[in-house]
């Protein structure tokens, strides 16, 4: 059987194991790295200014315990507070983890597959472990697509609500971000969207009256 086009041989694979008994592949492809990782920069931006900070305050606690010393040399500073400045590394990882946010980002694009079947929508992601995300039909909601002059688009299809820090409910839109041939991702997800149509009209007409 030759590979799926596009997909990386580990991905083909993914793909293969996951696809049921008489489930058509419709469309697959990898997300653009560069424009997935593009997400993330307002997060970088962020973590500049959060680790910088962190840094800041690192150094100024570590100048004052190394200038706070008696005149033989003995430190000024009591006990636990001399080690006061490492209680900034934490707030400077976290930082860090910010500012290479895209950099992971799109490290995890080049290991995810984006499929379209005759049954369903699936996002397949590889690492440690396999990691699988699928829409039905009847989950499919308005599609549209934004194109990008380098060939890749974002395909949206559904919304989804989760909850904040706060337990706020938060609307997010679910999509297929920076995928080579939108054009024909939004074609299969119409198709698989008209199944759920298709599906309802048919039981509609199966109740008794």
């Amino acid at each position: 059987m030759s590979s799926i086009p596009g997909l990386t041989p580990e991905l083909d694979a993914a793909v293969r194991a996951e696809l049921r008994p008489g489930e058509e592949l419709w469309y697959a492809g990898m997300p653009s790295p560069s424009r997935t990782g593009r997400k993330a920069i307002p997060i970088a931006i962020f973590g500049l200014f959060f680790g910088g900070f962190a840094a800041f305050w690192i150094a100024m606690a570590a100048g004052g315990v190394w200038f706070a010393k008696k005149d033989d040399g003995a430190s000024n500073v009591p006990g636990v507070f001399v080690l006061f400045p490492l209680f900034g590394l934490p707030f400077l990882l976290i930082g860090l983890g910010m500012i290479l946010s895209p950099w992971w980002i799109a490290r995890a694009a080049r290991r995810t597959a984006c499929c379209v079947t005759s049954t369903r929508a699936l996002q397949i992601a590889i690492g440690k472990s396999v990691k699988i995300q699928s829409w039905s039909p009847a989950d499919l909601d308005e599609i549209s697509k934004e194109l990008y002059p380098d060939g890749t688009g974002t395909v949206t299809f559904a919304k989804s609500i989760t909850l904040t820090s706060k337990g706020r409910p938060r609307k997010s839109n679910d999509a297929f971000y920076g995928v080579p041939d939108p054009r024909a991702c939004e074609e299969a997800l119409l198709a698989l969207k008209a199944t759920a149509a298709g599906t309802t009209t048919a039981a509609s007409q199966e109740s008794p009256a």
